[in-house]
C-alpha cells in the first residue's frame, strides 16, 4: 500500500491542478537510518532507562518498542523515500515561502506488547489521511488563485520511523529555507474529536504546537500561529485552535525548529482528547473522523494560509 501512495498523490494532484503551470516533484531520498535509531535510543535513555529498573512494567513495554522499531529500521537500509512537492509562486513576492506539509505513511503497534506490527491492516484515517486530504483539498482551491505569495506543499515520506522524511527535505533545502521561508505549518491527525471522551467535555478545541517560551524561536512560532488562526476566524470557521508553547516535538516540525525555522503544527487536544483507542492502530477508520470537526479545521487552516498570502492579518 505504501509504495502506491506517492504514485497516486502525483497523479491525484495533476488531476487537481491540470495546467502544469506549477511545480509537481518527487524528490527521492535515502533515510538517514542511522540517525533515526541513535533518536530512538537516546529517547529511551532519557526518558526511561534513567528513570525505571529493568524488571519495572514501563522499562520492559519502551524496551520493546525502541527494540522493535530499531529492527524495522534495519530493515529499510537502502531503500528510498520518497517526498512529493508542489509549488505554486506568488506573482508578487516569489521570494515570500510558506512550507505547508503533512505526512503520508502510517504505521500500527500491537497494543499488548507495543511493537511494530507489519501484518495488520493500516488504514491511518486520522493519522495522517486526514492531513493529506486536507492539503490535497488546498491545492485544489489554489490552483484557482492567483497569490502573491509562494505556497509550497509537501507530502513527507518516512514521519513515523524518526521524521526521515523531513529530515532529508530540510537538510537539502536548508539554505533556501533560511532565506526564503516565513515559516513551515504541519498538519497532522485533525479529524478525531469527541465529547463523551474529551477531559473538557467540548468540541472542536484543537491545538496549535509551538516551541516553549524560553525558547528563542517562541515568538517566531507564535506570530506564524496568530496569523493563521486569526485568518481561520476571518473564514468562518468555528474552530477554536488554543496555542500551546510546549515544545511538542513529536512530528515534522521538530526537524524546521532544529534548523531554526518557525513551525507551528495543527493538530487534535493531545493532552485532552487524544485518540488513544484508535491511534496507530487497525482501527484507525475513516468512518472514525469527526466529519464536521474536520471540516471546520481545514476552512480554519486554508483560511489562515490565504489570509497569510494577501496579508490580511497583520
Amino acid at each position: 500500500g505504501h509504495s502506491k501512495v506517492a504514485p497516486w498523490l502525483v497523479s491525484k494532484i495533476k488531476e487537481l491542478d491540470p495546467s502544469g503551470d506549477n511545480l509537481l516533484t518527487v524528490e527521492e531520498f535515502y533515510p538517514d537510518i542511522a540517525h533515526a535509531m541513535g533518536v530512538y535510543k537516546k529517547e529511551f535513555e532519557d526518558n526511561i532507562s534513567s528513570k525505571f529498573s529493568k524488571t519495572h512494567p514501563e522499562y520492559k513495554k519502551w524496551s520493546g518498542f525502541t527494540k522493535s522499531i530499531q529492527r524495522t529500521l534495519t530493515q529499510f537500509k537502502g531503500l528510498k523515500g520518497k517526498n512529493v512537492v508542489w509549488e505554486k509562486k506568488g506573482f508578487l513576492s516569489p521570494n515570500e515561502v510558506i512550507v505547508i506539509g503533512a505526512h503520508y505513511d502510517t504505521i500500527v503497534y500491537d497494543p499488548k506488547t507495543f511493537q511494530v506490527d507489519t501484518k495488520s491492516d493500516m488504514p491511518g484515517a486520522d493519522d495522517n489521511g486526514t492531513g493529506v486530504a486536507a492539503l490535497l483539498s488546498l491545492i485544489d482551491i489554489l490552483s484557482e488563485l492567483n497569490i502573491p505569495k509562494t505556497v509550497r506543499i509537501v507530502f513527507f515520506d518516512f514521519q513515523e520511523l524518526g521524521f526521515l522524511g523531513s529530515k532529508a527535505y530540510v537538510d537539502k533545502h536548508l539554505k533556501e529555507l533560511r532565506s526564503t521561508t516565513k515559516g513551515y505549518i504541519n498538519v497532522e491527525m485533525i479529524g478525531n474529536d469527541t465529547k463523551l471522551y474529551d477531559k473538557t467535555k467540548k468540541l472542536r478545541n484543537f491545538k496549535a504546537y509551538i516551541r516553549s517560551k524560553g525558547d528563542i524561536g517562541y515568538f517566531k512560532d507564535k506570530k506564524l500561529a496568530d496569523i493563521i488562526i486569526k485568518g481561520g476566524i476571518r473564514s468562518n470557521s468555528s474552530m477554536k485552535w488554543t496555542i500551546s508553547p510546549n515544545s511538542y516535538d513529536n512530528s515534522d516540525h521538530s526537524n524546521f525548529w532544529r534548523k531554526g525555522i518557525p513551525s507551528v503544527a495543527f493538530t487534535q487536544n493531545l493532552e485532552d482528547d487524544y485518540n488513544s483507542k484508535r491511534h496507530h492502530t487497525a482501527n484507525d477508520f475513516p468512518e472514525t473522523i469527526n466529519a464536521n470537526s474536520y471540516y471546520q479545521a481545514f476552512k480554519s487552516i486554508a483560511g489562515g494560509i490565504i489570509a497569510w498570502n494577501f496579508d490580511l492579518i497583520h
